[in-house]
């Protein structure tokens, strides 16, 4: 009898990546940035790059933009900062910027740019407040001034050449509203061209029900739920625990995956390497190449029906073929264990790639039609 499993997928999701200066300065007013020991050097971005590198994946760097402001053009939203119209950014002529930004433009394959916030909090007549999206109390901010902070964000990225404007959102603070009646927030991030959202369901409004445990779409967006991280949020040089990744998202914070000193960073990733790098091989589970991979591949878990015998799996996916979200993939991975060699063969599906990941165990790529929504992978 052959074992078949559509499995779920992970995603490294890296939040308040872009801060120069570490400092917490929340209790003056200021932001909370990273809390780290030291500022920040372009050696932590090569961190992240070296963790997508050793993984094949493409982590999210979910990036805060204020320092990155070479223009000052924030001095024109008061609410993006705490210095509000007299914005000056210290960073807008650091050396260090460009060195950055080139590790950023020439690694596409390992590190995502994603829109997370231009300051995280919102200022009110210079008062910060929680959070830049949305507030304590889940009431988005008033929609003219989310557009220029999201105006603004493509602006910064545009004059740094950091790539296009991002697919995937975190919300700064996990403040955000799920399900509002006429779309809401994720109606405006939709217009943007954001796919994907993240955030901890624990922390999320929610107006309607999702359409499963741990995703959902809103105006399109396809919304996962982060669930905890392994890690609290200012911890610097973590010794990660992998029984704490139940996925779908592997959340951390810039410190969790940096050191004291910038030249240890490497030491830092190696132990998150370790302890992710076997999740790949379960045949429940494997690492995604990239959000939209990851994310997709989730539905697939939860929707795909299997029907497995001893010389096929017949594959059923009704309910995805009845949902529209604008970034749902039609790819998907299909794990099955078998103990002797094998052949496959597909029906009604396109068999993409098959590789043996460990011994009896294979790895499957498909891709599915829009009807009939069903297929067949027959093992030889």
């Amino acid at each position: 009898m052959i074992r078949a499993c559509v499995p779920m997928a992970l995603q490294i999701v890296i939040d308040d990546v872009g801060w120069w200066t570490a400092e917490d300065t929340s209790t003056q007013g200021g932001p909370f940035r990273t809390a780290m020991p030291r500022d920040h050097v372009p050696a932590d971005y090569t961190a992240i790059i070296e963790l997508g590198r050793r993984l094949n994946m493409r982590p999210q760097a979910a990036f805060v933009l204020c320092d990155w402001d070479r223009e000052n053009i924030l001095a024109k939203i008061p609410s993006a900062t705490w210095m509000g119209n007299n914005w000056q950014n210290p960073h807008r002529n650091n050396p260090q910027l460009e060195e950055a930004a080139d590790l950023v433009r020439t690694h596409p394959d390992q590190i995502e740019p994603t829109l997370h916030a231009l300051g995280h909090e919102y200022w009110i007549d210079g008062l910060p407040t929680r959070a830049e999206w949305h507030d304590r109390s889940g009431q988005m901010r008033s929609a003219d001034d989310v557009r220029r902070h999201l105006d603004a964000f493509g602006k910064i990225l545009d004059v740094n050449r950091l790539g296009p404007f991002p697919t995937a959102f975190v919300p700064s603070a996990f403040l955000h509203r799920f399900g509002v009646a006429d779309g809401g927030f994720a109606a405006i991030l939709a217009e943007y061209g954001i796919r994907y959202l993240s955030t901890p369901w624990q922390r999320l409004f929610i107006d309607r029900p999702p359409e499963a445990p741990d995703f959902g779409f809103d105006a399109g967006i396809l919304t996962v739920d982060r669930g905890n991280d392994a890690c609290r949020w200012f911890e610097v040089d973590p010794r990660p625990n992998p029984d704490a990744f139940g996925g779908p998202i592997i959340g951390m914070h810039w410190p969790n995956l940096l050191a004291r000193n910038p030249a240890s960073n490497g030491e830092v990733v190696e132990r998150w390497v370790a302890g992710l790098k076997p999740l790949d091989v379960r045949f429940d589970r494997l690492l995604g190449v990239n959000t939209a991979n990851a994310f997709s591949q989730l539905v697939h878990h939860r929707w795909v029906e299997l029907a497995v015998s001893d010389a096929s799996v017949n594959l059923d996916w009704t309910r995805i073929a009845k949902v529209g979200g604008t970034g749902l993939l039609k790819t998907f991975f299909l794990k099955i264990q078998v103990p002797r060699p094998v052949r496959f063969s597909a029906e009604n599906l396109r068999l993409l790639a098959v590789s043996e990941e460990i011994p009896g165990q294979w790895r499957l790529q498909l891709e599915r039609p829009d009807s009939p929504p069903q297929g067949r992978i027959t093992v030889q």
